[in-house]
Order: C-alpha cells, then structure tokens, then sequence
C-alpha cells in the first residue's frame, strides 16, 4: 500500500468500528473526543466501550455486524479476531469508504501512526507497516523531546504571529521576528509573555506611525 500522511477532520462523519475488544479499544481512544458519530459493532465489548456508550460518546449495538450497518459509514475500522468476520466487514465497505484493516494493514486504504499531540502541535510516525515496534520507538523519543513545554509554546508562537501580521512592518522583518522565536529561549513563560508585550507595543506604535 503507497500512502501519503495527511490530516482528515472526522467531526460529524460515520465511523464504524467492527469489534468490541482491546484492539478496538485502542483506536476508539484516538477517536472519542473528535466529535465523530462513533458507532461500535460486537456482541461483547471492553468496560471502556461500555462506558462510553453510557456517556453516549460511542453507540454500541451488541450483535454481529450487517452490511447495511456501512451503508453510511466514511471510516471502517475491522478490528475483531475472527478472520472470517473481518473479510466480510471490509468486503461490506462503501466504494469510498476509508477502511482501518487493524491486523491486516495491507487490505485496507488507510493506518493509524503512531501519534501524539501537544495543544496545537501534531507528530506522527509511520514505517507503513514494516515494523509498528519501531514507530512506537521514536514517536516516544519524540514524545519525551517535546514535553509539556510545548503545549503553550505554540499557543505563544500562535498569538506572536498574529500580532506580527497586524504590525505595519516590512514582509522580510516580520519573517525574522518569527524565525527568531523559534529559538528554545522562548520555551520560557517569562519570556513568552514579556515578547507578547512588546509586539503589542509594536503593534500599536506602527498603526499610530500610519495615522
């Protein structure tokens, strides 16, 4: 399978997950607060589901799956451990339907990466299949060189961009103000928020220059 990493906006889309168990689990975890119709299809399923369809996150329906329950579906995660239930399910799929084949990444069209988020930063790493073990690996290398920290570093670099594009300054002086906070100095709140201020300042200095 040849795949490209791109970023997809699930909210308000039908996701259908065929399986009730641990593996299931496991993606329904990166799923429950994107705002997808989630709905869970397995005769038995973990105490995790079972809790989130209490707290209506996930519809779970506790049966075997039939092929008008993808009728609608935008993604279909096969996720049980019968061989036989998981070829029906992806044979069932919609033309354009975006299939999750846990187990048996090859008969599906797209994979989950190993992924984690701080705030408004996203890192994913992928081998495409070849060894899950190994992207486990890194992304937690990753993971464990941009902590914490991170999260309000680019609620920071969001807010000091914004104001450098209100500044009435020259295109390649605003590029050098942003290149400049990407130094690892402004991981630091102090500095982060005594930046904040004198771009406000040069804000409101060069709007008054243009009155």
């Amino acid at each position: 399978m040849t795949t490209i990493p791109i970023m997809i906006d699930i909210k308000n889309k039908e996701v259908v997950v065929v399986g009730g168990g641990h593996i299931a689990t496991r993606r329904l975890e990166r799923l429950v607060d994107q705002e997808a119709r989630l709905t869970v299809i397995s005769p038995t399923a973990t105490a995790e589901i079972i809790r989130w369809a209490d707290q209506e996150l996930v519809t779970w329906k506790p049966r075997n799956f039939e092929y008008q329950d993808l009728e609608k579906a935008f993604m279909l995660i096969v996720a049980t451990n019968d061989p036989v239930s998981n070829v029906a399910a992806r044979k069932a799929a919609p033309p354009n339907c975006l299939v999750n084949a846990v187990d048996e990444a090859e008969f599906g069209n797209i994979h989950f990466p190993a992924h984690f988020t701080r705030g408004k930063l996203s890192i994913a790493v992928s081998t495409n299949g070849a060894s899950p073990m190994l992207a486990k690996k890194i992304n937690q290398e990753l993971a464990n060189q941009f902590d914490d920290r991170y999260d309000q570093y680019l609620e920071f670099l969001f807010a000091a961009r914004l104001l450098i594009k209100k500044a009435r300054i020259s295109s390649p002086d605003k590029k050098a103000y942003l290149r400049t906070f990407l130094d690892e100095s402004f991981l630091q709140d102090a500095i982060q928020q005594q930046t904040l201020r004198e771009l406000q300042l040069l804000v409101d200095k060069t709007k008054q220059n243009i009155d």
